[in-house]
């Protein structure tokens, strides 16, 4: 059962566990150094898609791979050995030969593996990655019924694929590939299974660590859990896993930044490095065709609340004209898909069919992005 406040109706699990600060960092209050983002869910895959029309490769090996290993690092530090431990080695054994346990070691096992399941269920539908279920192994009496997932409306299919092969491989101290199939529109089963990764990337991930720089963004906070108000504006619907703003009816979702980055990181890294434009152009081109400029035509003060609400940074310096804008933004994470939609929403705002885009990302985590209009 999810618990939502009283008062605002946001789950009590997010305001338990995050904590939005006044420059612009959403920070987990366990590990303040470690930040998430909230933002808008559909541009994920669109955005992949748009990178593989630019490059004509595909990448969606690449995608998942990334992306399991930082999940796996996450579920192996969220759960300590002892608890992983009672599965740990048993990857190596295929659906139907059983897993080698008397009826009560199985049976308790079963039970550990569904609640462990179940929670990280729980979590996945509070941060809007979709109506997330219990895969029918359970229900067949498979070997393995934590390795199957049913999801309706995923935020990310990719990432759903990733982070199921992550924590499994987690909890079975093994390597494993992963399927994904459409049983009906928007639905997916997702599979895992013993078996070699489908590609290698080098162990190369280096988390960025810096000094976060202090803000003094204020927010209206509800009284009874203290999220932000213009959080819970969103709508929660935690029965299907989503988070919706109700101005713009776009899906949101709560998702590690980091982890993003890397997978950017990792296709620089395989493909060359033109690939940070190539991510800002597939942003931008998405987000130019699929968002309006109504709500973002702002003035500077507005659109810095917008922007530290994300968790994508502070910005200390926004300075536009008819032609250009100019924009600092510290503590700034997410950063190529965020240069991509300021330049989208600048040419929307402008009116104008496109703009060339100067940036800069400096070692303390400063930004600096220069957007000019082409008339």
């Amino acid at each position: 059962m999810i618990e939502i406040c009283g008062s605002c109706g946001v789950p009590l699990f997010l305001s338990s566990g995050l904590n939005w600060q006044g420059n612009g960092v959403i920070a987990l209050r366990d590990s303040p150094k470690d930040r998430m983002v909230f933002f808008e869910s559909q541009p994920i895959d669109q955005l992949f898609r748009g990178i593989e029309e630019l490059i004509g490769v595909p990448l969606e090996h690449i995608v998942v791979e990334s992306r399991r290993r930082e999940t796996r690092r996450y579920i192996e530090r969220a759960f300590p050995p002892e608890v992983r431990k009672i599965i740990k080695g048993r990857g190596d054994l295929n659906e139907g030969q059983g897993m080698g346990l008397a009826a009560v070691e199985l049976e308790e096992l079963l039970a550990t593996m569904r609640v462990i399941t179940q929670s990280i269920i729980d979590i996945s539908n509070v941060y809007g990655y979709g109506d997330q279920r219990l895969g029918h192994g359970w229900e067949r009496g498979d070997d393995f019924p934590w390795r199957t997932q049913v999801t309706r409306h995923p935020y990310s299919i990719l990432f759903i694929a990733a982070d199921n092969l992550g924590s499994v491989e987690a909890f079975e101290d093994a390597d494993m590939r992963v399927k994904y199939d459409e049983i009906v529109q928007d639905e997916y089963e997702t599979a895992v299974f013993p078996g070699p990764h489908p590609v290698e990337l080098a162990d190369r991930l280096k988390r960025k660590r810096y000094d976060f720089k202090p803000g003094d963004i204020e927010y209206d906070r509800c009284g009874e859990c203290g999220v932000p108000l213009v959080v819970s504006f969103r709508k929660w619907d935690t029965g299907t896993g989503s988070i919706t703003d109700p101005e713009t009816n776009r899906r949101m979702a709560i998702f590690g930044p980091l982890a993003v980055d890397a997978i950017f990181e990792d296709l620089e890294a395989e493909l060359g490095e033109a690939i940070p434009e190539v991510v800002i152009e597939a942003q931008r081109r998405y987000i130019k065709t699929a968002w309006d400029a109504e709500s973002w035509n702002k003035d500077g003060a507005t659109f810095q609340q917008m922007v530290a609400l994300r968790g994508l940074g502070n910005i200390t310096t926004f300075d536009g004209h008819s032609t250009y804008l100019t924009m600092v933004v510290e503590n700034v994470c997410y950063h190529l898909p965020m240069i991509g939609t300021a330049q989208a929403l600048v040419e929307l705002v402008y009116k104008a069919d496109s703009s060339t885009c100067e940036w800069e990302l400096a070692e303390d985590g400063d930004l600096k992005l220069t957007v000019t209009v082409n008339k």
